[in-house]
C-alpha cells in the first residue's frame, strides 16, 4: 500500500533544499545590504550637508547569488569636489563668496584645469609654490563610521526578519500541492 502524494512530498522537500533556501538567503543578504547603503548614505548626507544622491552614488553593491551568498559593498571614500554641489557667486569679484550647496567659501573661484575639468579653487595661506588648491569636502571619516555602525545594527535587527519573509516567499513559489 503506497501513501498518497508521497512522491510529490519527497520532490517538494528536495526542491526546497536545493533551490529555495539558497535563493532566500541570497535575497535576504541583498536586501539587508541595500538597506545598509541607503541608511548610511542618508546619515552621511545629513552630517556633511551634501545631497543624498551624491553620497549614494559613491557606493556600489556586488550582489549575492545562489552560488555565491556574499554581498560586497564597495564605497568610494575619496573627498568630494565642491563643483559637484552646484555653485553660485555672491558679491563683487575681489572678496567674493562662492556658495556651493549649503557651504560658503571665501575667496574661491571657478577655473578650468589642464585636464579639461572645471573645479572650484581657493587661495590657501601658507603654501608658497602653489598657493591655490581644489576645494573638497572630506568624506572618508563620515562614510567609514556610518557604514560600520549601520551594517552591524541592520544585520542584527533586520536579517532574521528578512530571512523569514524570503523563506515564506520561496516556499510559496517552490512547493506544489
Amino acid at each position: 500500500m503506497a501513501i498518497k502524494g508521497l512522491d510529490q512530498a519527497i520532490d517538494n522537500l528536495s526542491r526546497v533544499r536545493k533551490n529555495a533556501i539558497p535563493a532566500a538567503s541570497a535575497m535576504t543578504i541583498n536586501r539587508v545590504a541595500t538597506t545598509a547603503i541607503n541608511q548610511s548614505s542618508s546619515q552621511v548626507a545629513r552630517e556633511t550637508k551634501v545631497r543624498r544622491k551624491l553620497v549614494k552614488e559613491r557606493s556600489r553593491l556586488k550582489r549575492a547569488t545562489v552560488r555565491n551568498p556574499n554581498a560586497k559593498i564597495i564605497v568610494n571614500r575619496g573627498d568630494l569636489p565642491v563643483i559637484k554641489l552646484g555653485i553660485r557667486m555672491l558679491g563683487r569679484r575681489p572678496d567674493s563668496i562662492l556658495k556651493a550647496g549649503q557651504h560658503r567659501y571665501q575667496r574661491a573661484f571657478i577655473q578650468r584645469l589642464k585636464n579639461g575639468r572645471w573645479h572650484v579653487m581657493q587661495r590657501v595661506a601658507g603654501k608658497n609654490r602653489y598657493p591655490i588648491d581644489v576645494v573638497k569636502i572630506p568624506m572618508a571619516v563620515p562614510l567609514t563610521t556610518a557604514f560600520k555602525q549601520n551594517i552591524e545594527r541592520i544585520r542584527r535587527e533586520r536579517l532574521p526578519k528578512e530571512l523569514g519573509y524570503a523563506l515564506q516567499h520561496q516556499l510559496r513559489m517552490v512547493i506544489k500541492r
